[in-house]
């Protein structure tokens, strides 16, 4: 083995300690992102979690308005059954503008408005609402109105 190689080996037998302070540093900043991310992670979750139960329970009670709820004007309100989470529902016609120039006695079908305000305390114990809103068409009942033969 030539000399110059035996001097290198015996010069590079270790770490110095601005190297060993240096890594520690880098791993230390990594684990801290990794572990930023990992509880970023679970905040997104439990939202998600969250958001994912107000809008089924929404599409549920949205559901019942025309099956189990009658689409007229009305106002109803309550709370769902095993949940924390209130509910307020609107219902109230709503007229369509009509720029056209044939003069309509009736109209085919009936617009009403449903407004669905859905309220609960979140994970950090704050107050959250949100509303939905849709359009139900009915077709008018023409024989209440004195309009059917």
């Amino acid at each position: 083995m030539p000399k110059h190689l035996s001097q290198y080996r015996s010069k590079s037998t270790g770490f110095t300690l601005i190297e060993v302070i240096a890594s520690f540093t880098i791993l230390a900043m990594t684990f801290m992102v990794i572990l930023e991310i990992l509880s970023n992670s679970s905040t997104n979750t439990i939202k998600s979690s969250e958001r994912t139960k107000i809008a089924l329970l929404a599409q549920s009670k949205m559901d019942e308005v025309g099956l189990l709820i009658p689409v007229m004007e009305t106002s109803e309100s309550g709370t769902f059954e095993g949940e924390d989470v209130d509910w307020g529902l609107l219902i109230e016609p709503y007229d369509v503008p009509y720029e056209g120039n044939v003069e309509m006695d009736f109209a085919p079908v009936e617009l009403f408005r449903v407004v669905l305000t859905l309220s609960w305390q979140d994970g950090y114990n704050q107050p959250r609402s949100i509303d939905f809103v849709t359009l139900k068409a009915m077709t008018p009942d023409f024989e209440a109105q004195g309009l059917g033969r």
